[in-house]
């Protein structure tokens, strides 16, 4: 994996983390997905998109979610 991949799941980690309090996994991703669009570059945004099509066992359960959404793979 590439350096760049391992500091977007960490970063994804972190948010999700960070946010665990706000509500359940599905309250996570909405606040994940919020921030990803206000503040992820295109590029991040498709380097999240190849991780999501990949496959990443290393992202938070909330952080799969938010990513799958925003690739439009789950509602």
């Amino acid at each position: 994996m590439s350096h760049e991949k391992a500091s977007l799941i960490k970063m994804l980690n972190h948010i999700a983390i960070n946010n665990a309090s706000v509500g359940d996994q599905h309250t996570v991703a909405q606040v994940i997905e919020g921030h990803v669009q206000k503040f992820w570059s295109r590029r991040m945004k498709e380097q999240l998109h190849e991780l999501i099509q990949h496959g990443c066992d290393d992202l938070h359960d909330a952080a799969r979610l938010a990513g799958q959404r925003l690739c439009g793979i789950a509602g």
